[in-house]
Order: C-alpha cells, then structure tokens, then sequence
C-alpha cells in the first residue's frame, strides 16, 4: 500500500524543564497508508490526542518527525502551510470553534485561506454541506440557530470544504446521542466509500473502532501497545483487558464462553461475526 504519512520515533514533552513536565508522547513510530480508515484508541492521557494533533503540523515534535508523502512537517515553512490544508484536523466538540454569522462564512473560511477563487470556494463549500447531509438552504443561516447535531456537521463540513488527503478526528461521536452518534459514523463510512479519502479517527469506544476500522492502533502509556486489523487486536482481548483496557461486549460474552468450557474462537467483536461462528459451532461440533 502506499505510504501517505509516517511518524518516526515521536516523542512530544509539555512544559519541558517545568515542575509540570510531561511526556504525553514517547518514541511512538506508525505509518498511515493511502484509504485507510484508522482507528486510535486509549485511556485517557494515553497520549492519542496529542499525537494527531501532529499529523497536520499544530504540535511541533520535541524529538522526531512526521513525513507527509516524504517531506518532514517542519522541513519549511510552505511544507508546514500546505500539510495544514492537505491533512484535515476535526477537534473534539468541533462546533465550539464556529465563529462566522453564516454556515456559508464559516465553511468557506479554509478555501479562502487556500487563496482559491470565489466560483471553487462556492462549489466545495456547497458539496461540502451536501457530504454531510446538509443543502444550500443552510448557506445563509447562524451556525448558533443550528442543532448541536447540525453545528458538528457544519464543523466537518468546513474542514471537508479544504478537500484534504487525510482526514483525522479526534473523538468525533463525543457528547452526542445515539442517534446522532449512529448519523456521524454512517456519514464517515460513506464518505471513505465514496472518496477514498484516509480517516484516522481517535475513539475510547472498542465497539466503534471494531465496526468502522480496518486497522486499530492502541495506545497505552504514551506508547503504542498494539496495532493491527481489528481481528488481530480482539485476538488478544485477554491482553487488553489485563493492561485495563476495554473491548467490545461481544467479545466479552466469548471470553466468558471461553472461560465455561466451549472450545471456540474469541477474537470476535461484531454481533454479525458472532451469529456466523455460532452457526458453525452449532453446525460442526468443533472449534471455529
């Protein structure tokens, strides 16, 4: 697959030399390949906010470097510039950093820093909306009149509207209802289907990662723990939930079947695996 980021030996220290010192991310080293949906995952201060924070220049490394297709982040200062456009950075609780009087305003506002021309700045804001649900009747309304559902989906609309390489979120479902929970995760799986854009998203939910991710990075201590497809992470359940953390409840209910005798595979975090291993159990007699 095609190398699109690559994060070598990261570490990152806040308030360095201070009675305050931390080291937030230590010696981490990943590689993001072109189309693939990315799932982080941690206890909180494991250090997984800070290292995305870095994949589009925010955060400059105490020691390490990011490459964005080969070039380091920091390597000038047009490298830095463009990689904050071509790498999309969605904070937690996006709709606090609308500020514009119009939906229109605030989509616009990267495109317009991009330097692009008012008829492309038009088109992507509009198609921006429409990826996240939303028509031009919406271009002249507050963003503070909106929904918070909506204000979240104008958020993402105004990074969308750059049209970046990558995408990264950073807890994207946070503070929401189930419903509106449901809505984000289907937008963004639809989205990848039809771009192929990469996503790397930061979660503290296993069953959200294990239904969207192709491939799961979990962090603990600062450091990486495990990566892998998600298969490969919930093989090894018994680990995370030694190191304390959580795994889908699926899984959970297997290792309990696991632990009353049945000779049957654990690695399963989906409801649709668990109905096909248990029909095969059923149907065979034997391990699955």
């Amino acid at each position: 697959m095609e190398e699109i980021l690559k994060i070598e030996n990261l570490t990152y220290v806040y308030s360095p030399g201070t009675p305050f010192e931390k080291k937030a991310v230590d010696d981490v080293s990943l590689t993001v390949h072109k189309g693939e949906f990315l799932a982080v995952i941690g206890h909180t201060g494991s250090g997984k906010s800070t290292l995305i924070q870095h994949l589009n220049a925010l955060l400059k490394p105490t020691s390490g470097r990011v490459l964005l297709h080969g070039r380091d982040l920091w390597e000038s200062k047009e490298v830095t510039r463009d990689a904050r456009f071509r790498v999309g950075l969605v904070f937690q609780y996006p709709e606090h950093q609308l500020f514009e009087e119009t939906v229109e305003a605030d989509v616009s506002f990267g495109p317009k820093n991009m330097g692009l021309p008012p008829e492309e700045i038009h088109r992507r804001v509009v198609e921006s909306l429409a990826a996240c649900g939303m028509g031009e009747d919406m271009l002249k309304k507050s963003p503070f009149d909106l929904s918070g559902g909506q204000k979240r989906r104008v958020a993402m609309a105004g990074v969308l509207a750059m049209e970046p390489e990558v995408l990264v979120l950073d807890e994207p479902a946070a503070g929401l209802d189930p419903r509106g929970r449901e809505e984000i995760f289907q937008f963004l799986s639809q989205y990848h289907k039809q771009h192929g854009t990469t996503i790397l998203f930061v979660t503290h939910s296993m069953e959200d990662a294990a239904r969207l991710a192709s491939r799961i990075v979990v962090m603990k201590d600062s450091r990486v723990f495990l990566d892998g497809t998600p298969q490969t992470i919930f093989s090894k359940a018994q680990q995370l939930l030694e190191a304390g953390l959580d795994v889908p409840q699926i899984t959970r209910v297997f290792l309990r079947l696991k632990e009353k005798g049945l000779d049957i595979d654990t690695g399963v975090y989906t409801v649709e695996q668990a109905k096909e291993v248990l029909l095969r159990y059923k149907r065979e007699g034997k391990p699955c």
